[in-house]
């Protein structure tokens, strides 16, 4: 009699078919493939709830590059109306506005991805303070290519100017009379 029995397949492919026989031998199984779905399933969740969480700081910093953009407006409604005053076109007063509000997503993003940066090297640090004390060679836990910096800057850029389009218009439709009586 033994207590268990290891299989081992070939190919990955073979073990849904390897497992139904060995069940229908009335044997029970315990199938590395079955927990592995599992965890899938486990990182799908985490993955839709840091998701949420995600879209949810997205509105958040929309909210607030267009009130620091609506601030901006009332602080410089004179600046705006001396602007249309001497000739300033509507379309030059609003690519004023998308170029304050694409340096707010620059920085933004610069300052995100310095943070994640950060934060990513800490965890590293005590996730390999674990795993030389186990008697294994450190691992670099975290990986930030090229294309993932360049696709968050320019995300953030997009979403700051998306936030910007209200208060752009708002600028260029400033009565320029009523900008200079402004104190």
């Amino acid at each position: 009699k033994y207590s268990s029995v290891y299989v081992r397949v070939k190919n990955m492919s073979q073990t849904d078919a390897v497992k139904k026989r060995i069940e229908d031998m009335k044997l029970n199984v315990i199938c590395f493939s079955d927990q592995l779905k599992e965890i899938k399933k486990g990182f799908m969740i985490i993955q839709s709830v840091l998701g949420v969480v995600g879209i949810i700081s997205l509105f958040v910093a929309g909210l607030g590059i267009i009130n620091t953009m609506l601030m901006s407006i009332l602080e410089r409604t004179r600046e705006i109306g001396i602007m249309k005053a001497i000739g300033a076109a509507e379309g030059q007063i609003k690519s004023i506005f998308f170029f304050e509000a694409a340096t707010i997503g620059f920085f933004g993003a610069l300052g995100g991805i310095g943070l994640g940066w950060l934060i990513t090297r800490i965890a590293n640090f005590f996730a390999n303070q674990q795993i030389i004390s186990s008697g294994n060679s450190p691992v670099n836990l975290f990986f930030f290519p090229a294309w993932l910096i360049i696709g968050a800057i320019l995300f953030s850029i997009i979403i700051a100017l998306v936030a910007g389009l209200y208060p752009a218009s708002r600028a260029a439709r400033i009565d320029p009379v009523e900008a200079l009586r402004h104190h």
